[in-house]
Protein backbone atom coordinates (compact mmCIF):
# COMPACT_ATOMS: atom_id res chain seq x y z
CA UNK A 1 0.00 0.00 0.00
CA UNK A 2 1.53 3.26 -0.89
CA UNK A 3 0.72 6.05 1.86
CA UNK A 4 0.88 9.06 1.19
CA UNK A 5 0.69 9.96 4.84
CA UNK A 6 3.48 8.13 7.16
CA UNK A 7 2.85 6.30 10.22
CA UNK A 8 4.62 9.41 12.10
CA UNK A 9 3.04 11.73 10.50
CA UNK A 10 -0.21 10.00 12.14
CA UNK A 11 0.96 9.36 15.25
CA UNK A 12 1.90 13.27 15.22
CA UNK A 13 -1.94 14.49 13.60
CA UNK A 14 -3.00 12.15 16.90
CA UNK A 15 -1.07 13.66 19.38
CA UNK A 16 -2.29 17.07 18.04
CA UNK A 17 -5.68 16.63 18.73
CA UNK A 18 -4.92 14.23 21.77
CA UNK A 19 -5.48 11.09 20.67
CA UNK A 20 -4.64 7.93 22.39
CA UNK A 21 -4.04 5.30 19.75
CA UNK A 22 -3.13 1.17 19.10
CA UNK A 23 -0.48 0.55 16.72
CA UNK A 24 -3.90 -1.18 14.25
CA UNK A 25 -5.52 2.27 15.10
CA UNK A 26 -2.44 4.04 13.90
CA UNK A 27 -1.88 2.12 10.93
CA UNK A 28 -5.67 2.21 10.17
CA UNK A 29 -6.05 6.39 10.68
CA UNK A 30 -2.86 6.71 7.82
CA UNK A 31 -4.51 4.43 5.67
CA UNK A 32 -7.41 6.27 5.88
CA UNK A 33 -5.79 9.48 5.67
CA UNK A 34 -4.24 8.15 2.59
CA UNK A 35 -7.28 7.42 1.14
CA UNK A 36 -8.59 10.60 1.87
CA UNK A 37 -5.74 12.43 -0.21
CA UNK A 38 -6.50 10.13 -2.78
CA UNK A 39 -9.75 11.26 -3.49
CA UNK A 40 -8.82 15.16 -2.96
CA UNK A 41 -6.53 14.41 -6.00
CA UNK A 42 -9.67 13.32 -8.24
CA UNK A 43 -11.47 16.75 -7.32
CA UNK A 44 -8.42 18.45 -8.41
CA UNK A 45 -8.64 16.93 -11.84
CA UNK A 46 -12.20 18.98 -12.30
CA UNK A 47 -11.52 21.72 -14.37
CA UNK A 48 -12.87 24.61 -12.34
CA UNK A 49 -12.23 27.45 -14.22
CA UNK A 50 -15.91 28.74 -14.48
CA UNK A 51 -16.77 27.98 -11.50
CA UNK A 52 -17.38 30.82 -9.33
CA UNK A 53 -15.65 30.91 -5.45
CA UNK A 54 -19.00 29.33 -3.27
CA UNK A 55 -18.78 30.08 0.44
CA UNK A 56 -22.58 30.40 1.22
CA UNK A 57 -24.62 27.93 -0.28
CA UNK A 58 -28.09 28.47 1.39
CA UNK A 59 -28.45 31.99 -0.77
CA UNK A 60 -29.25 33.89 2.81
CA UNK A 61 -27.81 37.00 2.76
CA UNK A 62 -27.95 39.72 6.09
CA UNK A 63 -29.61 37.47 7.91
CA UNK A 64 -30.18 39.34 11.69
CA UNK A 65 -32.24 37.97 14.76
CA UNK A 66 -35.09 40.35 14.95
CA UNK A 67 -35.60 42.72 18.16
CA UNK A 68 -38.28 41.02 19.92
CA UNK A 69 -38.65 39.86 23.02
CA UNK A 70 -38.63 36.11 23.41
CA UNK A 71 -39.58 34.22 26.18
CA UNK A 72 -37.15 32.63 28.38
CA UNK A 73 -35.60 31.14 31.11
CA UNK A 74 -35.45 33.51 34.22
CA UNK A 75 -31.71 32.73 35.96
CA UNK A 76 -33.00 31.29 38.61
CA UNK A 77 -35.63 28.76 36.44
CA UNK A 78 -32.50 27.67 34.47
CA UNK A 79 -30.42 26.95 37.54
CA UNK A 80 -33.19 24.67 38.99
CA UNK A 81 -32.03 21.21 38.78
CA UNK A 82 -28.02 21.91 38.94
CA UNK A 83 -26.42 20.03 41.15
CA UNK A 84 -24.35 22.28 42.06
CA UNK A 85 -24.11 26.61 41.64
CA UNK A 86 -21.89 29.43 42.53
CA UNK A 87 -22.73 32.93 41.62
CA UNK A 88 -25.56 32.13 39.59
CA UNK A 89 -23.71 30.07 37.51
CA UNK A 90 -23.33 26.07 36.78
CA UNK A 91 -20.25 24.12 38.29
CA UNK A 92 -18.85 21.47 36.43
CA UNK A 93 -15.70 19.14 36.53
CA UNK A 94 -12.60 20.89 34.59
CA UNK A 95 -12.38 20.15 31.46
CA UNK A 96 -8.85 20.60 30.55
CA UNK A 97 -5.23 19.30 32.48
CA UNK A 98 -4.04 22.78 33.67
Amino acid sequence: MDRKISLEATQHIAELVNLTLTQEELEKLSIMLSDTLDYVEVLEELDTAKTPPTFQVTGLENVFQTEKNHICFTQDAALANAKETKDGKFVTEAVFDR
